[in-house]
């Protein structure tokens, strides 16, 4: 029996250093998180796509695009992360 693979994308609203940067216009007119999304569905060994975010607008793109999401409005990046990995287990 093959196990699940489940893929996590982690998104933050408040990036540091580019800021939204997931959200801008990256490639033929899609973001980065489209992007994101686009090649992890094209990878057939991935029985699950979770965005992990505290932003609406992923939350959005995610329903858009058909796959799940886990909002984390008031937990640290690594905090939700290590919580949603636990929580999978």
């Amino acid at each position: 029996m093959r196990k699940k693979i489940i893929a996590v994308i982690p998104i933050r609203k408040g990036s540091q250093r580019v800021p939204n940067k997931n959200f801008k216009e990256f490639w033929n007119g899609k973001n980065l998180l489209e992007l994101k999304i686009e090649t992890l569905k094209s990878i057939h060994l991935i029985d699950e796509i979770i965005v992990n975010t505290d932003s609406e607008l992923a939350i959005q793109i995610a329903k858009n695009m058909g796959v799940s999401y886990r909002s984390e409005e008031h937990t640290s990046e690594l905090q939700s992360l290590r919580h949603l990995v636990c929580r999978l287990l």
